[in-house]
Formats: C-alpha cells, structure tokens, sequence
C-alpha cells in the first residue's frame, strides 16, 4: 500500500473516483499480536461501524480466516450484514436487543449483550423458544450499559433463570489508555467482585472479558479468558505499546485529480475565500469531500500526499471536492492519484497526525467514511 502500487482508480458510473485502499493482510497480522499480547487468549474481534470504516464483510472474513473466535458488532443490523456475508463464527451484538428481535437474533445464531435489567423477565419467557447465547454485561465504571454492581443483587433471581443461555460476562475499561492506571484497576477490582457474586448464585460463565485494545497492550487482562480488541485491529491505537508490537494502519484513502488549472497571485478558492494564492501555482480539484467522511476542517490545515512529498489542501473542503495547492512546474493531471489519510504513521498525512491536528483520535477519521466509498481489498 504505497504510491508505487496506486494504479489509475476504477472510476463510479457519475464519473467520481475515490477509494480506500485495505491491506487484510496487515490486519491479519494484527490479530496475532495482539493475540501474542493478551497471552495466546481467544479474540472477540469488533467490526462494528462498518469495521471502523474499513468495511465490515471482508474484514470479518480475513479476521475469522486468521482465527478470531468471533466477531463482535454494535447492533442487529451489523450481525445480519455479517451473516448475509456467509460469516458463519460466532457473532457478539454488544449493543444488546429489544425482546421483540430476539427471534431474529435466534434465526440467524447471533449472540447478545444482556446490558441491563429492563427486559430480564422477557428474555427469559422469549429465550426458550428463540434460545440465543448470552453475555452479561456489568457496568464496572464505564457509566454506559451493563448491570450496576447495586443492581446484580436484586436481579440475581431473573438471571437464574436466565443460567442455561449465559455464556459469558463482560465489562469495559474507561480509561485503559490512561498512564494511571487506577481507575482501571478498580474497575478490575469490580468486575471480580460482580464473577464472585454470580457464582455464588451457581451462575459460572464460560467467558470472561473485560479488555479491549489498551487493555490487551497493558496487560490489564487478569482472569479474562477473551479480550475484546478494535482499534488496535487495524492498527490505529496511539499508545507507544502498540508501536513496540509493530501495529499496522491498515487503511489508506486515496482520490484521483478532477481538475487541474493554473491560477495567478491573489486567486482565492473555495467558499469563503479562506485561500488567497500568494503566488502564481496549480490548484488540483480532488474528488473527495466532506460527505465522503474527510473532516470539513481539514481545509487549509491537512496535507496530502502525491509523487513523495506532500502538498496542502487549501480553502474549505465542500462537499464533494477538496482543493490542493502545488507548484506550477510539478507534472499533474486529471487521474493522478493523490493519497489523503496515509498508512505511513511517520507521514504528515497519516491518520494518527490528521487526528492530532484535528484534537480528535484516529478512529473517528476512519468511521466517518462513508459507503460511498469504493474499498479495495488487499490482497485479493
């Protein structure tokens, strides 16, 4: 994935050309250290948002090809893209379910996150009809979903009944990534005393995972027999550890020139003249906008990569276009391509650098690419 393997984009029926470029090979890789990370533990691999933007099918196959044991995805609707993608691994829905979808869940052997104690009672009466596999979720200090260690007394009797289907119990770290790892380890602490208290009622859950990502690279792991990692997946973590672990970006986001024109001094472009030429130069029109996902306050702050170096965008990134600024004796021509999110984090235009300038994280630069975007897998 590097400017020497770009070839001319296949261009869109309304003539535009953007894709995302999609190493599954270095996500791959990244399953096993992490794996060698987390101890040889089994791997619930979240695919959720589309597999961060990379494309949810694919990435899920190349991840249950290099042995995840299962997927994990936010909603009903991304469990049923998966298994109409002929995943067959087991697949985590975390965001949990209304009881009124639990028959499709069923139909289609997803397994779901219990997140709280609303819909106890109909699970129960639902599940022996429509059985599914089930996580416990506990809210250690996330603040989010999950059973609230002053809730799990009082719902132990529901949950009982609830025994023959739970397979697993989970929670997540709020603060894994931070250098203090206090909070976390009393979350840690949390989680355990929640496992004992189950298994006090004779509720013994086969799976155990509270670790995502950071965890995994911190070794914030304890007794769980899964972790669950994301980001770290697709190579987007910023913690230094994942850098020592050799973690991949494994996305690349790359547009062709639409236009191309030479434009004198005082020229400004784009809306609001925020980009005034301070020279004679060349202004490249990219295909690629902020309904594509590329952040809209990017313009006049990002760079982009093309022929090894790297140029600016300047003026408000619209809609659908983007502008690059270069100099007037640089050879370019509609169909060029020019790199804008790179996998090289060393780059200007890496997502890590993009994400910093932005006082954002990387991920969020990722899930915000849109489907319009072609996604070409490699390898093949």
């Amino acid at each position: 994935m590097n400017e020497q393997h770009l070839e001319p984009l296949k261009r869109h029926p309304e003539g535009r050309a953007l894709r995302a470029e999609v190493d599954l090979g270095r996500i791959a890789r990244n399953l096993g250290r992490v794996r060698a990370a987390a101890g040889g533990r089994e791997i619930w691999a979240v695919v959720k948002a589309n597999a961060y933007g990379h494309g949810a099918v694919p990435v899920g196959r190349a991840l249950a090809a290099a042995g995840a044991h299962g997927l994990a995805v936010s909603s009903l609707e991304e469990g049923l893209e998966l298994r109409q993608g002929s995943i067959e691994c087991p697949i985590l829905v975390l965001g949990g379910l209304r009881p009124e979808a639990l028959a499709a869940a069923s139909a289609e052997g997803l397994t779901i996150a219990l997140v709280g104690p609303e819909h106890l009672d109909d699970y129960a009466r639902i599940l022996p009809h429509h059985p599914v596999r089930l996580h416990l979720k506990l809210d250690t200090g996330m603040g989010r979903f999950g059973l609230l260690p002053s809730e799990l007394g009082a719902c132990l009797p529901q949950l009982e009944r609830l025994a023959p289907w739970i397979e697993g119990a989970m929670g997540h770290f709020a603060t894994a990534d931070d250098p203090d790892q206090g909070f976390a380890l009393r979350q840690r602490k949390v989680f355990d005393a929640c496992l004992s208290q189950l298994s006090d009622a004779g509720i013994h859950p086969p799976q155990r995972h509270h670790g995502n990502s950071d965890a995994c690279l911190r070794g914030l792991l304890d007794q769980d027999t899964h972790v669950r990692p994301g980001l770290a997946l697709y190579g987007l973590t910023t913690l230094p550890e994942g850098r020592t672990l050799g973690l991949e970006p494994a996305l690349e986001l790359v547009a062709e020139v639409a236009r191309v024109k030479a434009v004198s001094a005082g020229a400004t472009v784009g809306y609001g003249r925020t980009f005034v030429a301070p020279h004679p130069l060349q202004i490249a029109t990219l295909a690629c906008g902020y309904a594509d996902g590329y952040r809209r306050d990017l313009g006049n702050r990002a760079v982009v990569g093309f022929r090894g170096r790297t140029f600016p965008v300047v003026g408000r990134v619209s809609m659908d276009y983007l502008t690059v600024a270069l100099p007037l004796d640089l050879p370019v021509a509609p169909g060029d391509p020019m790199i804008l999110y790179s996998g090289d984090p060393a780059t200007a235009h890496s997502l890590e650098r993009l994400a910093q300038s932005l006082g954002t994280i990387p991920y969020e630069l990722t899930c915000a690419l849109h489907r319009r975007i072609t996604r070409r897998f490699f390898p093949n």
